[in-house]
């Protein structure tokens, strides 16, 4: 069996993306991908067009024609991206019935004041009708709980029972470093505690879907592969 090589956050022409679902995950197995998860943004008005709750059975027959025409060769994977920022998501609204019809769910921004992400507190609960995995992406926690220790932060989120996305677009990073670098003591107080992901956040280049091994890379380094989402090795 393959070591597992996860990407957990891509993009698709269902919200922003430039290329069909199709299109990523054949970038996803050329890539050597074992897992590829599309997580297009759902219903905010920070971009122009989302998937809206209509479009939400085409969205997953789309997904299951590549899941089952690459089956047994990659795992093919259906999320979605949520913003939390309330004024831009009707968060209290939200179809649970239809994401739970998902694999997995990407929030982005809790609790990140420069964009109005709901707290951690009023997640929890939020998501109390879910039954599926759901973490948080390309989260910049040095900045946001700078002043607290990382077990804190750490035994808040395996009470919640969310992973923590490692992203790996240049997009997440300052200072010259990525976001997971400089939040590196938070992700070491997560072993044996929380869940982890990589991904992406492709958009508009299919060369980006297979841009994993630095994030791989971080996640040897600090002994945490085994607590990849949907790593079945034991």
């Amino acid at each position: 069996m393959p070591r597992p090589r996860i990407n957990l956050h891509t993009h698709t022409l269902y919200s922003d993306g430039d290329f069909t679902v199709m299109e990523v995950v054949s970038s996803a197995f050329k890539a050597g991908l074992t897992h590829v998860a599309i997580t297009d943004h759902f219903e905010t008005c920070k971009i122009i067009n989302p998937l809206k709750r209509m479009d939400f059975e085409r969205y997953l027959r789309d997904l299951q024609a590549a899941r089952m025409m690459y089956e047994g060769r990659i795992n093919v994977l259906a999320g979605v991206e949520i913003d939390t920022n309330p004024q831009r998501c009707d968060l209290y609204e939200l179809p649970f019935d239809l994401l739970n019809e998902l694999d997995l769910v990407l929030f982005e921004y809790v609790e990140d004041p420069l964009q109005g992400g709901i707290p951690l507190n009023e997640l929890r609960s939020l998501t109390k009708d879910l039954k599926v995995p759901f973490g948080f992406c390309h989260w910049d926690m040095d900045r946001i709980y700078h002043d607290r220790e990382p077990s804190w932060l750490a035994d808040r989120l395996a009470e919640l029972g969310a992973f923590v996305e490692v992203p790996t677009s240049q997009h997440y990073a300052r200072d010259g470093r990525f976001l997971f670098e400089h939040s590196e003591r938070f992700y070491r107080a997560f072993k044996g505690k929380v869940k982890v992901s990589i991904g992406t956040d492709m958009h508009h280049s299919l060369g980006e879907v297979g841009n994993i091994g630095r994030g791989l890379d971080f996640l040897r380094s600090n002994g945490l592969c085994g607590q990849l989402l949907f790593n079945e090795e034991k």
